[in-house]
């Protein structure tokens, strides 16, 4: 499995710490807005690797997608990048697939799965303890993504998670999400893993109020180019009210920077999340207002999660995906 097959929640989780303090509203049933960060079509297998010679832009490296398609995966096309990955990052073993399968060698994740890349290491080693003891479930029901990550988190050991956790905690965070306001999207499809593939020949979608997130080039995406681009296209005026609630903290005055430091970039207390998914981020949020995700790691954060309504919710993860880390 590859391409965000395992993660769509993988470590960066508490991610959403402060990011929201804001006055509660009254809503209809929490996550009844946010369907749009949670896609989902039929059970089916990931697209295979296309045949023949592959090359992304930039990388002299090649590999066959028969060989990949084989095993000879996950891609990595800038070697010279990073330090030798450790096993459990780069090939895995039999009965735990290989961090880079979903995360990327380079730790940029993917549509679906988040970046890991700059986090430091005591934070994903905690994180993944989060889904291995149970803390961090799904308010959506089964999802798969979540389910991935839970046994991926009971079947690594603590050493191999020490291992990848240095490793990524060593490279550099480099963004890969643009936010686009408009009022329509590219056509797409739901894949059963947690993201929406391109549905080419069809009309553009009105967005109707929800975050549509797509690969701007889906072959380099498939191939795991770590430069390819997520477009989150996002209804008209969501960047300048998330801004407003993140700058203000809403009814409660704590803005989210108080925690997540100038920017949202991070800080000693808190991850950081500039530049992130707004999927990603919208689940977050809604997972901790629901209780699915608990424990000390977020109990600073359900407090005003609780307070959030889902439109606000999208609009804070619209403005936090908008920032240059």
């Amino acid at each position: 499995m590859r391409l965000g097959a395992v993660s769509s929640t993988m470590i960066l989780g508490g991610a959403v710490l402060c990011l929201a303090a804001c006055q509660p509203k009254p809503t209809a049933t929490p996550g009844a807005l946010l369907g749009w960060a949670y896609p989902q079509g039929v059970k089916s297998h990931l697209p295979p690797y296309p045949a023949g010679l592959q090359q992304i832009p930039g990388s002299a490296v090649t590999y066959t997608g028969e060989a990949l398609n084989k095993g000879a995966g996950p891609p990595d096309w800038f070697p010279d990048s990073h330090p030798p990955a450790p096993e459990v990052v780069a090939q895995g073993r039999k009965g735990l697939m290989a961090c880079a399968e979903c995360h990327q060698i380079g730790g940029g994740g993917s549509l679906g799965s988040p970046n890991l890349a700059g986090l430091s290491e005591d934070y994903i080693v905690q994180q993944v303890r989060e889904f291995r003891e149970g803390r961090r479930t799904s308010w959506k029901a089964n999802w798969p993504t979540n389910q991935d990550m839970i046994k991926v988190a009971k079947t690594v050991t603590d050493e191999e998670l020490a291992a990848a956790a240095a490793y990524y905690a060593a490279l550099p965070y480099k963004p890969r999400v643009r936010v686009v306001e408009g009022e329509t999207a590219p056509a797409t499809k739901p894949n059963y893993y947690g993201w929406l593939d391109l549905d080419p020949g069809k009309p553009p979608q009105p967005l109707n109020g929800q975050v549509i997130e797509v690969a701007e080039d889906w072959p380099r995406m498939l191939l795991a180019d770590p430069n390819a681009v997520i477009v989150v296209h996002a209804p008209v005026g969501a960047t300048a009210r998330g801004q407003a609630l993140a700058e203000s903290g809403g009814g409660n005055g704590q803005a989210c920077a108080a925690c997540h430091g100038p920017g949202l970039k991070g800080s000693p207390v808190a991850p950081p999340l500039a530049g992130r998914s707004a999927a990603y981020l919208a689940r977050q949020l809604l997972d901790i207002k629901t209780g699915a995700r608990n424990g000390p790691m977020v109990s600073q954060m359900q407090g005003p999660a609780r307070g959030l309504n889902d439109e606000e919710i999208r609009d804070l993860a619209v403005y936090a995906a908008s920032l240059k880390p």
